[in-house]
């Protein structure tokens, strides 16, 4: 599942799909970038763990100095990585919704300027509330839906436990402003007006555990869903 072909007299607008389209690449760029640095993490913490084992009274101990030179590098890439990857995500799966829902619903196309917004990193209290958007509901069920029972419930859920995983991230940003004693956000309102990536101190564990790899999911589906709304005319 990537991106699916548009014909271009549907009622997509051309600036909309070319929106959805850089973002979409933007984030499975990014997603394969976090991917991948996860995997070097997890080798060289293993590595490390041997190193661990290994220590011993010796004159020479490059291979350890080696091991945790590259890991602090590649810790620090994966963070970033995974960062650039949620605000891509995030921005495509709140476009995709909004695009989704206007088709559904029969309304005119975004403006250019309403899409360029949207393109933007969303706050946490907006992605949450596109997660709220019923787009299972929205999109018609598949031509043979026997071929696979419970689609639209499982999809039901699935969107559900992403929209709960925010609402946690919300929370714990919240949290993390009070033990640190910053002057913001204070409140849970605030903290939903608040972007991802401008609180996830590096010292902490990332806020976004858990719930970055399930949104992935969900915003590559939005476009497929957008097609079938148009497929069914």
């Amino acid at each position: 599942m990537r991106f699916p072909r548009f014909n271009e007299d549907g009622p997509l607008v051309g600036y909309e799909l070319e929106a959805m389209r850089s973002l979409s690449s933007a984030f499975l760029t990014a997603r394969y970038e976090w991917q991948a640095a996860c995997t070097m993490w997890d080798r060289l913490y293993t590595a490390g763990e041997t190193a661990e084992l290994r220590r011993s009274p010796a004159s020479f101990s490059f291979y350890e100095e080696a091991v945790g030179r590259l890991a602090g590098g590649v810790r620090d890439y994966e963070r970033q990585a995974a960062l650039v990857a949620w605000r891509y995500t995030a921005a495509s799966l709140v476009l995709g919704v909004t695009v989704l829902r206007r088709i559904a619903e029969g309304k005119p196309p975004l403006t250019v300027t309403g899409v360029e917004e949207l393109c933007q990193e969303p706050a946490l209290g907006q992605l949450h509330e596109a997660l709220s958007v019923p787009v299972p509901d929205l999109v018609p069920e598949r031509r043979h839906p026997a071929d696979i029972p419970g689609d639209r419930e499982c999809s039901a859920r699935e969107w559900g436990t992403v929209r709960e995983g925010v609402a946690d991230v919300i929370d714990l940003v919240l949290e993390l402003a009070i033990d640190e004693d910053a002057a913001h956000p204070r409140t849970r309102d605030e903290a939903a007006t608040c972007l991802l990536t401008q609180h996830c101190p590096p010292h902490t564990e990332p806020v976004h555990d858990g719930v970055l790899q399930p949104l992935f999911q969900l915003a590559e589906q939005v476009p497929y869903g957008i097609a079938r709304i148009i497929d069914h005319g």
